[in-house]
């Protein structure tokens, strides 16, 4: 009885949910190497440096950035560490990428790809539902994750097999080659998958709850003793007042600090100007902004140079941290390339886990109807 209760309920919830949830797992797959990607399309317009080229200062890029916008205080210039690459300027929500040696603009805002990318990120979100309606997609979203991880958890018993031996459990953990018909292949991809995923597949949708729902904060920060942080405030910015010291002199002494700090392999700079007064922020990152614990803020006195305050990873509470892990578990990017690889293709299980549930579901609900009706018209 319990069987065929969770059997006939796990065959309900998936097809209530299992357009929603092929829709995540799909852009999902998409967005595997997301930061790779975005890296990479800024990339594209590296120039070969010639020999002893002229390089703009940090102070000529920021005030090549005043000048397209001169009300505006908060700035990013991002520094790849890398010859030859464009510069990513941000004038409060204006984007430029800045050719490195003439101040050329070489493009405004995002690319036509990553806006592509922007979109995809939108519809595994809240289904790129914009507007009034887009709370309602969040809350369809969020319910749809919660539903998928009944789904992995019923899924489990309903994988075993009635008699266990041998026989069984290899027909259920191997891809067999020949099938007496397409139900027996889709019954067979619908097991396999669902087993072989089932550890990612469950660490995906679980973590994924940290971000729909205030109650899985409560019980991550509760489990430090912590309560967690409400909604974020915008940041109010201030005037950017130019100190004694070069922004250059800062981005140098930044430089060697990553140097004398273990970060000498630092991938890109953030360099944040209108965030505090007298003060400017370094975001020194040696990846591609995957890992927390690979990243520190260096704050800098623009007067003197020196060094106002350091925050590392290790300096958040035990909550922000794990808060932090979890956010990069769901992606896979908190172990690296295979981390992400694995997510990617545990995604890409997911939408043919929910294509075999439609197609075993249409001939468990429908055919029978269609066969009945059938009957009913002959007699």
């Amino acid at each position: 009885m319990l069987r065929k209760f969770l059997f006939w309920t796990h065959l309900v919830v998936g097809i209530s949910i299992g357009i929603v949830v092929f829709i995540m797992s799909a852009t999902g797959v998409l967005l595997t190497y997301e930061a790779q990607i975005i890296d990479w399309d800024d990339s594209r317009h590296s120039v070969v440096v010639k020999e002893d080229q002229y390089i703009l200062t940090t102070d000529e890029v920021l005030q090549l950035a005043r000048k397209l916008h001169p009300n505006e205080h908060h700035i990013y210039i991002h520094r790849v560490n890398e010859k030859g690459r464009p510069i990513p300027v941000w004038i409060g929500p204006n984007r430029y990428l800045i050719s490195p040696y003439s101040g050329e603009i070489i493009q405004i805002g995002q690319s036509a790809f990553i806006k592509t990318m922007d979109f995809i990120k939108a519809l595994h979100r809240w289904l790129a539902v914009e507007g009034k309606q887009q709370a309602f997609a969040k809350e369809v979203t969020a319910y749809s994750n919660l539903l998928f991880l009944f789904l992995i958890i019923t899924g489990v018993y309903l994988w075993l097999p009635k008699r266990i031996n041998n026989t069984s459990l290899k027909s259920h953990l191997t891809f067999r080659r020949n099938f007496k018909n397409r139900h027996a292949k889709h019954y067979n991809w619908h097991h396999v998958l669902g087993i072989w995923t089932i550890i990612p597949l469950f660490i995906i949708v679980i973590t994924a709850t940290v971000f729909h729902f205030h109650w899985a904060n409560e019980i991550l920060y509760g489990a430090y003793s912590e309560e967690p942080p409400g909604p974020r405030q915008k940041r109010i910015t201030v005037d950017l007042i130019n100190g004694k010291q070069t922004y250059e002199k800062l981005f140098s002494v930044a430089k060697q600090h990553a140097v004398d700090n273990g970060a000498n392999d630092w991938h890109s700079m953030w360099l944040e100007f209108g965030r505090e007064v007298g003060n400017t922020r370094f975001y020194i990152d040696r990846t591609l902004g995957n890992n927390y614990d690979m990243a520190y803020a260096l704050y800098l006195d623009n007067d003197t140079a020196e060094v106002v305050r350091v925050k590392r990873g290790s300096d958040w509470s035990n909550g922000d941290q794990a808060w932090g892990v979890v956010r990069f578990v769901h992606t896979g990017e908190y172990f690296g390339l295979i981390g992400q690889t694995i997510a990617g293709l545990s995604s890409l299980a997911a939408c043919i886990l929910v294509y075999t549930g439609f197609t075993l579901s249409w001939r468990r609900l429908i055919q029978p109807l269609k066969r009945k009706r059938k009957s009913q018209i002959i007699n």
